[in-house]
């Protein structure tokens, strides 16, 4: 549904009602459905995201696998492929895939885990590393521009991670 107001178009057993369902439809607003309005939001912000992202010579997922090697390797321990993937929001066939196009691009390099030869454990080079931390600030100003006006509306952080089910942290919440 559209509003929470707007008429149930489902009976008790969960079969749509052809006139319940006329009568939600009559009440229905593409700008008043949060995942049209979502899907839109990110669609426009994505492009001032690609925007910035060419003049670097990456693509917004390079840019995702990248920052996130980079930031889960920042204490000096290399993290895993899959651990990366994880924190990208990116499946590991897709982010084996980017990270072939980062190695040979020279950003980072790929080695076996000692502990498990089933893993692969992924570093920043030092050109990654500083193309890295050039684009998290570029990207931090495109998220200060972009969302200056949602970010002054009182709780919309809170909300924004309970959709994204991620803490402050940037971490996974508890399902």
């Amino acid at each position: 549904m559209a509003r929470a107001d707007a008429p149930n178009a489902f009976d008790a057993t969960g079969n749509l009602d052809e006139i319940a369902l006329e009568e939600a439809l009559r009440h229905h607003s593409a700008g008043n459905t949060p995942g049209f309005l979502l899907r839109h939001a990110t669609l426009r912000w994505q492009r001032h995201v690609a925007a910035a992202l060419a003049d670097m010579s990456l693509t917004h997922v390079q840019f995702l696998v990248l920052s996130s090697t980079w930031w889960l390797g920042r204490t000096g321990e290399a993290p895993r492929q899959r651990d990366v993937a994880e924190h990208a929001g990116l499946e590991a066939v897709m982010t084996s895939q980017v990270l072939k196009v980062l190695e040979r691009d020279g950003h980072i390099e790929r080695v076996r885990d000692t502990d498990d030869a089933r893993a692969v454990r992924v570093m920043v080079t030092a050109q990654g590393r500083d193309l890295a931390r050039r684009c998290v600030v570029i990207m931090g100003r495109i998220d200060v521009d972009y969302f200056a006006e949602a970010r002054a509306i009182p709780g919309f952080m809170d909300g924004l991670r309970l959709l994204a089910g991620r803490d402050i942290t940037g971490s996974p919440t508890p399902s």
